[in-house]
């Protein structure tokens, strides 16, 4: 009795230790192993008993081979020829090895227990990731040599037959995402490769349709010196941006969206612009004038007005209170299509007229005035300022000074008959006075004298001095020429 209770005491510690073994082994194989099982493969490639540094040498000989497969795009007569590596993000292999092992050790035990022969696969994949800043260079390419600009359609004067439409022509442009699906999409098993460069139908975004039933609903002009040559180039610039540009019904438009940086790169010049309450060089100077005549005529037109800033300084080329500066990436010009139809901007400028005109149904063309009223007027100050370049005794006017004002500005409605419908007020603005700056050499050793030093003949003291400068500032011819132009003639901010 004894001696069978050994027995299956012993069979049961034998096979205990057997289980516990096995168990060991295969946590061993399966757990803790730093070597893949039987049957792995990365993109095609085994690395079945590699360890991951052996793994990613592996992958990487096979990857640099993929790296010269030739890619061939081509359109016709045209072709281009590349390799995957000139349009593809190199791959990071120790990482992508580590994370498909990762993976492995996440697998299920059966099925790694019953693929002990490595008769079935487990293919991890490797994705392609092509260059996406390629790819633009790619479209850049293709689109100048294979595309086509679609033109839209636009409105135009002819001097006999009146307002006309300059119907629209379709274009063509590279579709580089439809292009690029025709490449693989993974690292394993690549070929050379053929592909044809898509290109799809550009349609234009103004069409004569939407011209066809447009008249004038309002335009607005202003002037500005051809001899101001950068200021000039700016200002045509500018206008050519928002010239044929047409706004959706609700929808809303932005000039600096439209008209875009103000930079080197991006065609514009220096020309004065208003820092504060000073004029400085600056890129841009002209733009302003532009943005101020779109205001005006928009506000004409009866347009919805969404954003608008009034310059620091007072400027000439459109009343007080009427003026829209903007600067990009700060201060913006925006109004809103608040009409069932869409409108049409056409902006001109040469031989030193800018003219902005606003098209539109013809349902929707009101009888608008605009107005200001000036509710203060802020004076300016005269500043001499020394010049150590000149001599003593010298003087020399920088600029004339101008004062600033408080202003109010109103649209207002009439019917057909010239009779008051409405007013609004537009804004409340302050604009700064412009001081009068003269430069003057520095004191010379006579014009210094002691105050202790009793008074000889002939000197007045300080007291009779603001008498007389208190005169010169009363003198009425003073005061007359002073107010001549209560207005700056310089381009402000971006203007």
């Amino acid at each position: 009795m004894l001696k069978g209770k050994v027995r299956v005491y012993f069979a049961i510690i034998t096979v205990a230790a057997l289980l516990l073994g096995v168990g060991g082994y295969f946590y061993q194989q399966f757990f803790l192993s730093d070597k893949f099982l039987p049957g792995v493969k990365i993109a095609g490639i085994s690395v079945q008993g590699c360890t991951l540094a052996q793994a990613q040498q592996q992958l990487q000989l096979y990857l640099d081979q993929a790296y010269t497969t030739p890619i061939v795009f081509y359109a016709e007569d045209y072709q281009y020829s590349t390799v995957m590596k000139d349009i593809s993000k190199e791959v990071d292999v120790g990482q992508a090895v580590e994370k498909i092992f990762r993976e492995e050790r996440e697998r299920d035990l059966l099925s790694k227990i019953t693929n002990l022969n490595g008769f079935r696969e487990y293919n991890y994949s490797l994705p392609i990731a092509y260059d996406s800043e390629v790819k633009q260079v790619l479209l850049d390419t293709w689109n100048e040599i294979l595309g086509q600009e679609a033109v839209n359609a636009q409105l135009d004067m002819n001097p006999s037959l009146g307002l006309i439409v300059i119907p629209e022509v379709s274009g063509w442009v590279v579709d580089v995402q439809a292009t690029f699906k025709q490449l693989p999409n993974q690292w394993s098993e690549l070929e050379a490769v053929r592909a044809n460069i898509s290109i799809a139908e550009q349609v234009p975004e103004v069409t004569a349709k939407d011209l066809e039933i447009m008249g004038e609903l309002a335009s607005y002009v202003t002037w500005y010196k051809v001899a101001e040559i950068d200021r000039s180039h700016n200002l045509t610039r500018a206008a050519n941006s928002i010239n044929g540009h047409m706004v959706r019904p609700g929808k809303e438009f932005s000039f600096n969206k439209t008209v875009g940086p103000r930079t080197l790169a991006t065609g514009y010049r220096d020309a004065p612009v208003i820092v504060g309450n000073t004029l400085e060089p600056g890129l841009g100077g002209g733009i302003c004038q532009v943005s101020s005549t779109l205001y005006n005529a928009c506000l004409l037109a009866g347009l919805d007005i969404v954003e608008r800033h009034n310059h620091g300084l007072a400027v000439s080329y459109v009343p007080l209170g009427l003026d829209a500066t903007v600067a990009y990436g700060a201060s913006d010009f925006r109004f809103k299509n608040n009409t069932d139809y869409p409108v049409y901007i056409r902006a001109l400028a040469g031989g030193g007229k800018l003219s902005v005109n606003i098209y539109g149904h013809l349902e929707y063309k009101k009888n608008i005035q605009t107005s200001h009223v000036v509710d203060e007027i802020l004076p300016f100050e005269y500043r001499d300022e020394i010049d150590p370049e000149m001599k003593t005794g010298e003087s020399r006017v920088d600029h004339k000074g101008f004062p600033g004002y408080v202003v109010r500005s109103f649209r207002t409605y009439y019917d057909n008959a010239n009779q008051l419908i409405n007013s609004e007020m537009l804004a409340r603005d302050k604009y700064k006075p412009f001081d009068e700056i003269t430069y003057v050499g520095p004191p010379g050793a006579e014009e210094i004298t002691d105050p202790f030093e009793p008074l000889v003949d002939g000197e007045t003291d300080i007291e009779g001095d603001s008498q007389e400068e208190d005169q010169v500032n009363n003198n009425p011819d003073a005061e007359a020429e002073n107010n001549e132009d209560p207005q700056i003639e310089g381009p402000p901010e971006d203007s």
